[in-house]
């Protein structure tokens, strides 16, 4: 009897310790993963001759490719072609176009199929009786060219909450533009037709990673999708279907990393990326993207990382 009680106790001891590790193995839902500090970073006026931190450069999109970075600022007409090295006063850091006023400018393309070309958008315009982005052309010299409307329109009560990012793809043989909508995240996927842009689909941004706004959007040759949010501090990067115009799962969330009060990373818990308005891939494994200036309701330490480029790392 009593070596039956004791084979008994023994099974039920191990049957306790199967138990309590399934239990531990059991997969936990993870929340975002932090990014490490930048790799490289640079305020935009120390980028260009004869600017001080009194200039404003209000950045509001960005685009890698050959080496450059293309940055648009919504304070401005100007375009700006940056080397990816950030150099202080860099003699090839160029700003072309026109007038330093408002201009409304949220995002910018790069054209890489045939002739390339960059497309700038304005978030909105009023435009037969309702709001809708506008899309303009520029030439590598950042010259202005054509302009069209983008075939998407939004009522009054979201003027001020239209395309706030823009990226381009190609595609079976088409050209395609995805601007993304700032008040819910959808993408919607513009054709090429003549000078003009056809309305072709709607993505809609997964609810399970949504975020509080969403301002820019880019996509890799390779179909990866990049979104940033400005109030959440945040990174989503994604990867769209190979066959049609859908998101392919859920993707990643990172959150932009903290600081102290005095803008250093990584010494606090403080939110210093709160002003993220544009991104670009660089490669599979680093993104650049730029900030607009801290509205005077933000906390003083979100100045040090306002108007700014910063490249990061995408971990692994």
């Amino acid at each position: 009897m009593i070596k039956n009680l004791f084979f008994s106790v023994v099974f039920f001891v191990l049957l306790s310790l199967v138990f309590v590790s399934c239990k531990k193995e059991k997969p936990s839902v993870s929340g975002p993963i932090t990014l490490e500090a930048p790799i490289k970073e640079s305020k935009v006026y120390k980028l260009f001759s004869g600017y001080s931190d009194k200039d404003m450069f209000e950045a509001s999109g960005i685009k890698y490719m050959g080496d450059h970075f293309y940055v648009v600022f919504d304070n401005t007409y100007k375009v700006a072609s940056i080397q990816q090295s950030l150099v202080p006063y860099g003699v090839a850091n160029i700003l072309s176009g026109g007038s330093i006023s408002s201009s409304n400018y949220e995002g910018v393309a790069y054209d890489y199929d045939g002739s390339p070309n960059i497309y700038v958008v304005a978030e909105n315009q009023s435009h037969n009786g309702q709001y809708s982005p506008r899309i303009y052309k520029y030439d590598l010299t950042l010259h202005e060219g054509d302009s069209a409307w983008a075939p998407y329109s939004f009522t009054s009560s979201f003027k001020n909450k239209g395309f706030e990012g823009l990226t381009f793809y190609h595609r079976n043989n088409k050209d395609y533009l995805l601007g993304l909508s700032e008040a819910n995240g959808n993408i919607i996927v513009m054709e090429a037709n003549g000078s003009d842009w056809k309305y072709i689909s709607t993505m809609p941004f997964p609810q399970s990673m949504a975020m509080n706004d969403y301002s820019d959007i880019d996509i890799s040759e390779t179909g990866a999708i990049a979104v940033t949010s400005q109030e959440s501090s945040q990174l989503w990067i994604g990867k769209l279907s190979g066959t049609d115009w859908q998101l392919d799962g859920e993707g990643t969330l990172y959150t932009f990393p903290t600081g102290d009060e005095n803008g250093n990373v990584g010494k606090g818990s403080n939110v210093l990326y709160g002003n993220v308005e544009g991104v670009s891939f660089i490669s599979d494994s680093q993104v650049v993207i730029c900030s607009d200036k801290a509205s005077s309701d933000q906390p003083y330490y979100q100045t040090f990382k306002e108007q700014s480029i910063s490249i990061f790392s995408i971990p692994k």
